[in-house]
């Protein structure tokens, strides 16, 4: 009968794998099922080398086979996302576990792991959990800032429609409601060129002027009305605009009436004869017809600020009710009214004058366009309510021909046209019956209009002077 092994001997037939797998199945404990039985250890004695054999083979395979299950396991749990090394949540390392047993623990190790991530605190979640938490419940200022942008390019859309409204009605406006003078044309006309040619007339009417303010523009009490200021003003299709100033008391033939001064044909026939008179003279049609009184040149002069003159010399003409001291200065309307009427003391005469009346439109052109009457609104209200009390149009003039009158002088005012007299050849001429008159240089003045009529304005700068 064989004895049974003392505690002593039974301590000592215990091998390093099974105590290991001991300690594996104490630490792993938490993760395994509740009825997971523990491994079975063999304590009973062996009765020969053969039966200790067996024993030592069935350990090395259960060691072997749990070390599989282990590997196996952690492969699972890497792919199913749990977290490496962390106790209690793997589930492989079982003692004595089979390969299916392993993979078993491995799934549930897995279930467990992800009920343990989502409880924890966003501090030991996954970066790009949290990244992409934070994308789905944060607000898109990005879209927010773009419908703001598109909401903000809306306005300034609706804005800058609504200025380019403001800026073409209020002059279509304006020239809606200019007084009209008959400009009847008679049948035998040039021949109509490309552009727009509009003749300016200032005339010396005092109409609806008041005594006070006869007395403070200096214009007496003359009755009837005669054209103090002409000139032809063309913009081509191409080329520099130009603005040619006809002298008043060019010798010319007016229809009907034989030679006269140019400003005797307004006397005679007003705006519609005046107007036959220049196409006869220069052989350019004329596109429109626009005048400006006494009155009115004043208010659009005090509209505009005002106009700025350099004198060398002190300006006095008790005719012009002018008195102007030398040197740099801004007029008021008034002044600017005496200072382009002033003839008697300039040495150049009528000649002078019109350089004056030239300096003096392109100045009022060039403010009229500036930034700051486009920009004001009140300021190019009231500038262009003054020009539609002031102004005067023929009633064949057309909105367009306004227009192209108005960029001809914005053009010929900032310098990129041309501010030219008639080439004169005698400017203090002598008729036969003893009338101080304006003279012509025949050729040169045919060979000016002859360029305008065709369109072409490229080479009449060599007629400045």
């Amino acid at each position: 009968m064989t004895e049974r092994p003392g505690p002593d001997e039974r301590r000592h037939v215990r091998s390093d794998s099974q105590r290991q797998d001991d300690l594996d199945w104490l630490y792993d404990s938490t993760a395994r099922p509740a009825q997971s039985p523990r491994p079975r250890v063999t304590t009973e004695p062996y009765a020969d080398d053969s039966a200790s054999g067996q024993q030592a083979a069935r350990i090395g395979r259960t060691s072997a086979g749990d070390r599989s299950g282990r590997r196996e396991a952690q492969g699972n749990q890497a792919r199913s996302g749990a977290q490496p090394g962390y106790r209690g949540t793997s589930g492989a390392r079982s003692a004595g576990s089979r390969p299916s047993e392993a993979r078993q623990s491995a799934s549930r190790a897995g279930h467990a792991d992800a009920r343990n991530t989502a409880g924890r605190p966003p501090a030991a979640r996954d970066p790009r959990d949290r990244a992409g938490d934070a994308a789905r419940t944060s607000p898109r200022p990005r879209k927010r800032r773009g419908r703001r942008a598109l909401r903000l390019l809306r306005l300034v859309v609706i804005l800058l429609v609504a200025w380019l409204a403001w800026l073409i009605g209020v002059p279509l406006y304006a020239a809606g409601h200019m007084q009209t003078v008959d400009e009847s044309q008679s049948t035998d006309r040039p021949s109509t060129q490309p552009g727009t040619a509009v003749l300016l007339v200032g005339t010396d009417s005092r109409e609806g002027l008041s005594e006070a303010e006869r007395e403070e523009l200096g214009t007496g009490d003359a009755a009837g009305s005669r054209a103090d200021t002409i000139m032809l003003l063309y913009r081509p299709i191409s080329g520099p605009s130009v603005l040619v100033s006809l002298p008043r008391d060019s010798y010319v033939s007016i229809p009907g009436y034989g030679q006269g001064k140019l400003n005797a044909s307004y006397a005679y026939g007003g705006p519609a004869l005046l107007t036959e008179t220049v196409e006869l003279a220069t052989g350019v049609q004329l596109d429109g017809y626009l005048e400006i009184g006494f009155g009115g040149f004043a208010s659009v002069v005090d509209a505009v600020g005002g106009v700025d003159v350099c004198l060398d010399a002190p300006m006095q003409d008790e005719y012009a009710n002018i008195d102007l001291p030398a040197g740099c200065q801004t007029l008021d309307g008034a002044n600017a009214l005496g200072y382009v009427r002033q003839r008697y003391q300039d040495p150049e005469g009528d000649i002078g004058r019109a350089k004056r009346q030239r300096e003096v439109m392109g100045q009022v052109a060039s403010k009229v366009a500036s930034p700051a009457t486009v920009l004001n609104p009140f300021r190019y209200w009231r500038i262009n309510m003054a020009a539609k009390d002031m102004l005067t149009r023929g009633d064949e003039t057309g909105t367009g021909d306004l227009i192209g009158a108005a960029r001809a002088l914005i053009d010929v005012s900032s310098g990129d046209g041309l501010s030219l007299v008639v080439p004169i050849s005698d400017p203090a001429g002598v008729t036969d019956d003893g009338q101080s008159v304006v003279v012509w240089n025949h050729d040169d003045a045919l060979a000016m209009f002859d360029e305008i009529s065709q369109g072409d304005t490229s080479q009449l700068s060599r007629f400045a002077s």
